[in-house]
């Protein structure tokens, strides 16, 4: 007496580029004389079922035995629009961080030093601000560093000097003659700070200019009525905030103010 055993399961099989998912019927059949009936498979389309990512699909190894092999997602191909080129599109490579030119911004720019600045005589005239009698003196700061820097908040500045030129007779042999009064030896001279709203942040990149003015009323003894005027120095050495050194400017530009008073400004603020 034969007895017969049937196992019906899932195929996935691959024929002329198309995927199938075939049903396999697996018949054992016992018999006396130890006989064995093999497996006949159908096919069915593969939109009969789908693998989903994670599963296993049964398939049939070269003796007749199923095995099984982990399925692969799968991925939906794009299908061209009318009139739309089926041409791969080819992709910009990506910028690295490290190509990109990097601009400091005013916060992590570091402050200016004094040996990265020239300074020199901006145009000098009258404030906007001042009734007649009142001078403004620009003084300009440029960066001649290779890199970008910040200015904020008033100038250090202390003179030295006298420019009044030495006068003397047509005769005079004094060496003296036609030359500054002393280039050196400080001076006395009252310096406030202007009134602003708010300090201005100046972010100098290499080869930009700034400036802070001095104001003051006088001009020499015509203007000056009643009160004393402050002849004008010979040089002056101008210091940046967080740098103790000096950059210095000689000749200064001509100021005589009245009882040697100077309002100075602010970087990047005119008079």
């Amino acid at each position: 007496m034969t007895v017969a055993k049937a196992d019906i399961f899932p195929v996935m099989m691959t024929r002329g580029g198309g995927r199938f998912l075939a049903v396999g019927l697996l018949v054992t059949a016992t018999a006396a004389c130890g006989g064995a009936v093999r497996p006949t498979v159908s096919e069915v389309p593969a939109t009969y079922a789908t693998a989903r990512s994670g599963t296993t699909e049964p398939s049939i190894s070269s003796e007749g035995k199923p095995t099984s092999r982990s399925a692969s997602p799968a991925v939906p191909s794009r299908q061209a629009t009318p009139g739309e080129k089926t041409t791969r599109r080819q992709e910009a490579a990506p910028t690295s961080p490290s190509a990109r030119t990097a601009v400091p911004s005013q916060d992590r720019a570091p402050a200016c030093a004094a040996n990265e600045l020239t300074a020199s005589e901006g145009r000098g005239g009258p404030p906007s601000s001042r009734q007649p009698g009142w001078f403004a003196t620009p003084i300009l700061l440029r960066n001649k560093s290779a890199v970008t820097c910040r200015l904020r908040g008033w100038p250090g500045i202390t003179f030295f000097g006298d420019a009044t030129i030495q006068g003397c007779a047509a005769d005079d042999p004094s060496p003296a003659c036609g030359k500054p009064q002393s280039t050196s030896g400080p001076r006395s001279f009252s310096i406030t700070r202007s009134s602003v709203d708010a300090l201005p942040d100046v972010l100098l990149a290499p080869g930009d200019t700034t400036s802070f003015t001095l104001v003051w009323e006088g001009g020499g003894m015509h203007t000056c009525v009643g009160t004393p005027f402050e002849r004008s120095p010979y040089g002056a050495d101008i210091r940046v905030p967080g740098d103790s050194r000096a950059l210095t400017l000689a000749p200064f530009p001509n100021l005589y103010p009245c009882e040697g008073k100077i309002e100075i400004t602010p970087f990047g603020v005119a008079g």
